[in-house]
């Protein structure tokens, strides 16, 4: 995760610094997990003046986006839970993320953009900014490389069967999906939440409900569907009380439609109804 603390605390960062016009970068743009081709325009701009060269939405040129996780057994994530620093500064590097970064989101996760750069002759040698924007994300810092002489080649992502085609990439990628939170004034140790939903695809409709845990060291999810009435348990992973609402956080995907409004049921330790807490679902692209 040193490309997330990179960015947290300066901005974006690109891999490499030091490129050719024609060359694939990857920028590490920060916790922008709304990111996608479909909703990022990305700007190249030679510096100190020159023409841009701008890519849209869905341009070729966008080769992918992908959020990266730490590992979860990395001193960063076990450090601050058992409190003690297991790897040098872990606690304090965890704290810089949350607290530069994220918030009290524990949902931790660096984006980051592969950016085939134009050719030399939309491309001179010498400094070049690149400037990712979209996704419901305003004025964000931009990445500086040096373009150096000679012509590059687009990145071929090679493997041991061969690169990777441009479907296998997007197999990557985030798929459309919704984001559940919770709000409220306590901190419960127990929520139940029902929705209803479309028939899915083996009810004659369309999708199926698939539920993504955010963090499976901090809380466990569990969760059946019918077909029509989706019904989600999550509770806390280690018997104690979770620190944030927002660590209730799941993600549904897999295509389901027309969702109801949560029914939202939440509990204290000692499984007495706690009143006030709500959920709310917003689409991701």
């Amino acid at each position: 995760m040193l490309v997330l603390m990179l960015a947290g605390c300066a901005g974006t960062r690109s891999f490499n610094q030091t490129v050719r016009a024609g060359d694939t970068v990857a920028l590490g743009v920060g916790w922008r997990q709304n990111l996608s081709k479909s909703n990022i325009t990305v700007e190249i701009t030679p510096v100190p003046t020159g023409v841009p060269v701008v890519y849209g939405p869905n341009d070729p040129a966008i080769r992918a986006v992908f959020n990266l996780y730490p590992d979860p057994l990395s001193g960063l994530l076990v450090s601050p839970r058992v409190g003690e620093d297991l790897t040098f500064a872990a606690q304090q590097y965890a704290s810089l993320v949350e607290t530069l970064y994220t918030g009290p989101d524990n949902d931790w996760s660096e984006t980051v953009v592969f950016v085939d750069l134009p050719l030399p002759a939309n491309l001179p040698v010498g400094r070049a900014r690149i400037q990712v924007s979209g996704g419901g994300y305003d004025d964000p810092p931009a990445s500086i490389v040096e373009i150096v002489d000679g012509v590059g080649r687009p990145q071929d992502f090679s493997t041991e069967g061969g690169g990777l085609t441009a479907n296998q990439l997007a197999a990557l990628e985030r798929v459309d999906n919704y984001v559940v939170s919770f709000s409220g004034s306590t901190i419960p140790y127990a929520v139940q939440i029902d929705l209803t939903h479309d028939p899915d695809r083996d009810s004659g409709g369309v999708g199926k409900a698939y539920v993504v845990n955010t963090r499976g060291d901090i809380k466990n999810v569990a969760w059946n569907d019918d077909g029509l009435n989706l019904r989600v348990l999550l509770t806390s992973a280690n018997n104690q009380p979770l620190s944030d609402l927002l660590d209730f956080k799941f993600y549904l995907a897999g295509g389901i439609t027309g969702l109801s409004a949560p029914v939202v049921q939440a509990y204290d330790i000692n499984g007495n109804v706690i009143a006030g807490v709500s959920a709310s679902v917003m689409v991701n692209p």
